[in-house]
């Protein structure tokens, strides 16, 4: 699948025979059975709009508007409605005349009104739903191959990487797409042929009510540890981890790692499922044996309702054993056979996860890598792949988050690197600078801040050398930077890599 980098318009086409008969009256009927609806103004029940949006710079002639936000402002409403806009939803009576459509829980609503907007598209699909607070990517993209390799329909997969919906694929700036963008890529993946969707759910979008309303025929609980505390994200542990349960809540199958933490606050969320665990203990559904990895890849058993199963893929690490596991239960559980698995994960590649290029001796491994678990898995496979002399780490972290994942990073380094450079990771807001001098107080091996991520990709390469390993972490295989509220150009860790290894060819090195 060929990335295109791209802004989309996701405000929409016309869907749904009973929204253009009958207006929002079916909206209305919807909101007022979910507790939801404080008013209607006269009228409001019989507009009929022909496209949906929550942002005020996509409103056009006949849009429906969504007001929410944290920042949300009067003026944006006023904005929608001098370009067009024919009814709005919010919580509060803004005294702009348009219709209005009165509300308790502005974010709940918003995904009712997207999935009624659209027809509800989801229902179409088997979706599969993956949370966690690492493998949701890796997770997503082995049962994406797991199901491509089975069946002649397309899979949609709407991931960290990017949002494909059968034709073509779109770069992706949030793990889970706000209510408008998942609908709208719902109706698409619907008409593009594609009867799977599978999409990772992050904890802001359980926060946010982004997927309230959607069912899951399959979950996977894959783990869940502190990250994600402070700042625009979560307030508390607390909070993060109820968020992540709340998942469970929408699912009909749940599949949970038997070692993740909270485990018995895990389970209670899953009352009235059907509940499949996987781990290396008798007591799972799902129990893995005789695990092999090396710089091939790795092998492992499976023992799944009375039958052992042998898979081999190529994908390095311990750790991905059980994202793999994960994503075979999934496909066990929708009916695909093991021949059809283990087709589907022999020779997977994930973007920007455990990537690996050998040059004059020299390993390079690109991934996601950018909190605690991840940082660890990450250090350890390499270290138990690799044997390496050395260990050349250049990562940085996202600005606007919390200080806890920059001490994380921190301390793993000066456990685990030899030598460190410290670099830009989506600064936002904040100084590339001073995110790294944050990070460096917890580090005293060797270690270089340089901004510049390019830079600081090829300071790294050039100083190691045969036998050493050099990680590059946090970015994978994304092509741009997040940079105060935009997104700028990155040339991609892997191009960069590419870029360094032709310049060492052009002077015969």
């Amino acid at each position: 699948m060929e990335r295109e980098v791209r802004m989309r318009e996701t405000g929409v086409r016309e869907s749904g025979e009973t929204r253009e008969r009958d207006g929002v009256a079916g909206l209305l009927a919807l909101l007022y059975r979910e507790g939801l609806l404080s008013e209607a103004s006269e009228g409001a029940e019989k507009v009929r709009p022909d496209f949906f949006t929550a942002n005020s710079r996509e409103v056009k002639a006949g849009a429906f508007f969504v007001c929410k936000g944290y920042a949300f402002k009067k003026e944006y409403l006023e904005m929608a409605a001098g370009q067009g806009a024919v009814l709005y939803m919010a919580e509060t009576d803004y005294g702009v005349s348009l219709p209005r459509i009165l509300v308790k829980d502005i974010r709940r609503a918003a995904s009712l009104a997207a999935r009624w907007f659209y027809g509800n598209p989801g229902e179409a699909l088997f979706v599969t739903g993956i949370t966690g607070t690492k493998g949701k990517t890796t997770t997503a993209y082995i049962l994406k191959s797991i199901l491509d390799a089975g069946r002649p329909r397309k899979t949609a997969v709407f991931s960290t990487m990017e949002v494909f919906t059968g034709k073509e694929s779109l770069v992706s700036h949030l793990t889970t797409p706000e209510p408008a963008q998942l609908q709208f890529y719902f109706r698409e993946a619907v008409e593009n042929g594609c009867d799977h969707v599978v999409m990772e759910v992050s904890s802001q979008a359980m926060k946010l009510s982004r997927v309230y309303g959607e069912r899951f025929p399959v979950g996977i609980f894959l783990n869940v540890d502190e990250d994600h505390i402070g700042g625009k994200e979560h307030a508390t542990l607390e909070e993060y981890v109820g968020c992540k349960i709340a998942f469970l809540s929408q699912c009909d199958t749940v599949i949970v790692n038997r070692e993740t933490r909270f485990f018995d606050q895990v389970m209670a969320g899953c009352r009235g499922k059907r509940v499949i665990l996987y781990g290396h203990d008798d007591s799972c559904g799902g129990r893995i044996r005789n695990i092999e990895s090396d710089a091939s890849g790795s092998r492992f058993e499976l023992g799944f309702e009375g039958q052992w199963y042998a898979f081999s893929t190529s994908l390095v690490g311990r750790f991905n054993v059980e994202n793999l596991t994960a994503a075979i239960l999934a496909a066990f559980v929708m009916g695909i056979d093991a021949g059809t698995i283990q087709e589907g994960i022999r020779s997977v590649r994930i973007p920007g996860r455990m990537m690996v290029t050998e040059y004059r001796g020299i390993r390079i491994v690109v991934d996601y890598a950018h909190n605690y678990l991840s940082f660890l898995n990450v250090y350890q496979a390499v270290k138990e792949t690799f044997s390496p002399k050395h260990i050349h780490s250049v990562f940085g972290s996202q600005g606007e988050r919390s200080p806890v994942r920059r001490r994380d990073v921190g301390v793993l380094a000066e456990k685990y690197a030899d030598y460190v450079y410290l670099t830009a990771d989506d600064p936002g807001y904040e100084s590339v600078t001073d995110i790294c001098e944050e990070i460096r107080r917890h580090i005293q091996k060797p270690c270089r801040i340089i901004p510049d991520r390019e830079e600081a990709v090829w300071a790294a390469l050039s100083a190691a050398e045969p036998g050493d390993v050099v990680i590059l972490a946090g970015k994978g295989a994304e092509e741009t930077q997040r940079v105060r509220d935009g997104f700028v150009p990155y040339i991609s860790d892997e191009k960069a890599v590419q870029k360094w290894i032709a310049r060492q060819k052009e002077k015969g090195r």
